[in-house]
């Protein structure tokens, strides 16, 4: 029996939206926030059947704007996926304008772009991190916070006006399911004559190991720590979340709104597509 959307019934009900504003109040953010961005999902394992029944294999990118007033909770959205498993198309543009149009009721933005790249097709491009002053393997103190703390965060005088930092253990849990989110975090700023001292941003990063917030909160309440200490003129952070369900989370924030993603830095535009090796 050839199964199409219609006489399967319409998933998008499956999908469960979050408002941006109950995390940005909980973190302290007035309005309008003084950042940009946006949030970029890569599915992995999504599948639909060609009209003929021929399964298709690729690779799901999704992207939206910092501004919609909703998110999308990755459980909900893993099974929303899902359901296309066994639901013939037409065509490509079909079940992309299906998608496209349940997200974007969810989400409340017309931003939403949608990008499908078959395995065949895809560029197998890895993370360059080269540039960036990587904190992981530096020696510390005893550590027993393990609840985000703004005030390990502590700055230091430099001559230097750039700079760039990366770890690569990350950990957050999920607040619906308490599993782990795992995940790199990069950052890039401008600051005059000031900046982070590595061993405290490692601190700052482990001490995200116990806390319940989605990928998108923990990246906006590091971006406001971090904003709080240093006063910069620009920055720029991408946490790059390790798969969970085939489906793997991106967000980036830019400050001050004024800063563009073509006003960012080569080293950094290049990793926002890329991908890491855990994920």
């Amino acid at each position: 029996m050839k199964l199409n959307k219609e006489s399967l019934g319409h998933y998008s009900n499956i999908l469960k939206a979050i408002p941006r504003s109950k995390g940005r109040n909980a973190i302290g953010w007035k309005y309008p926030v003084s950042f940009h961005g946006k949030d970029i999902w890569n599915a992995y394992e999504f599948s639909f059947l060609e009209n003929n029944g021929k399964p298709t294999a690729g690779i799901l990118t999704m992207e939206y704007s910092t501004d919609s007033p909703n998110i999308v909770e990755s459980k909900s959205l893993k099974l929303y996926l899902n359901s296309f498993s066994m639901l013939h198309f037409i065509s490509f543009d079909e079940v992309l304008f299906t998608i496209k149009t349940d997200l974007e009721n969810i989400l409340g933005t017309d931003t939403f772009q949608l990008y499908y790249e078959t395995y065949s097709s895809f560029s197998n491009i890895f993370t360059d991190s080269s540039a960036f002053t990587c904190v992981d393997e530096l020696e510390l103190d005893e550590i027993s916070n393990y609840e985000p703390n703004p005030s390990l965060l502590q700055k230091s005088s430099s001559n230097a006006q750039e700079f760039y930092f990366c770890s690569h253990v990350l950990r957050s849990n999920c607040p619906l399911t308490n599993q782990p989110d795992w995940g790199s975090i990069y950052i890039y700023f401008h600051a005059d004559q000031k900046t982070i001292q590595p061993e405290s941003f490692l601190k700052y990063i482990v001490s995200y190991r116990l806390h319940n917030e989605y990928h998108e909160e923990c990246c906006e309440r590091i971006l406001y720590d971090l904003l709080q200490v240093l006063s910069p003129k620009k920055l720029a952070l991408i946490c790059k979340y390790t798969r969970r369900g085939g489906i793997d989370i991106n967000p980036l924030r830019l400050y001050p709104c004024d800063f563009t993603l073509a006003d960012l830095p080569e080293d950094f535009t290049n990793l926002i597509y890329s991908r890491d090796f855990h994920q």
